[in-house]
C-alpha cells in the first residue's frame, strides 16, 4: 500500500492501511519466531495454555476466539511435536485437559527475544509521542468496534 497524504485520511483508506500494516507485522514477527522453531500461531496457543493453566480444548477455543476444529487440528500437531500433552479429565471421561510440556515451555522462552526484536524494529521510526498517539487512536477504534459487536 502506498503512503497516503493527510487529505486522503478517510475511514476506508485508514482501514485498508491498517489491514496492510497488520498483515506485514504478522508476517515479519512470524518469520522471526519461525526461524527459532515456533510460529506466531503456535506461540499464541501455547501462551494461552500457559496463562490459563491446565485447560480443556473447548475453553481454549473460546479464549482464542477460534473454532473448536481449528484448535483441535493445532493441538494434534503440537501434541505430535511434544509441545503439549493431553490428559484425561479426572471427573469427565469425555473430556481432555491440555498441559504444556517442558519442550513447550522452552519453545515459548526461545522465541520471546526474537519476537520482541521484530516488534521493536517495526516501531523504530516512531518516537514515544507518536507511539502514544497511535495507541490512543487504536484504543478508541477498538472500543467503538467492541460496542458495535456487542450490539449485533
Amino acid at each position: 500500500m502506498t503512503q497516503s497524504t493527510f487529505d486522503e485520511a478517510t475511514p476506508a483508506v485508514i482501514t485498508e492501511t491498517l489491514l496492510s500494516v497488520i498483515r506485514l507485522m504478522r508476517k515479519q514477527v512470524d518469520a522471526a519466531m519461525s526461524a527459532q522453531g515456533l510460529s506466531l500461531a503456535r506461540e499464541k496457543l501455547l501462551t494461552a495454555i500457559a496463562l490459563e493453566g491446565t485447560c480443556r480444548p473447548a475453553e481454549l477455543a473460546i479464549v482464542l476466539q477460534q473454532s473448536p476444529r481449528t484448535i483441535t487440528d493445532a493441538i494434534d500437531a503440537m501434541d505430535r511435536d511434544g509441545l503439549l500433552v493431553r490428559r484425561r479429565h479426572p471427573t469427565d471421561r469425555r473430556s481432555q485437559l491440555l498441559e504444556l510440556t517442558e519442550a513447550g515451555k522452552q519453545a515459548l522462552a526461545q522465541v520471546k527475544k526474537p519476537k520482541q526484536e521484530a516488534i521493536d524494529r517495526l516501531f523504530d521510526g516512531l518516537d514515544p509521542t507518536a507511539r502514544q498517539q497511535l495507541l490512543i487512536s487504536l484504543q478508541s477504534i477498538e472500543t467503538l468496534a467492541q460496542r458495535i459487536e456487542e450490539q449485533n
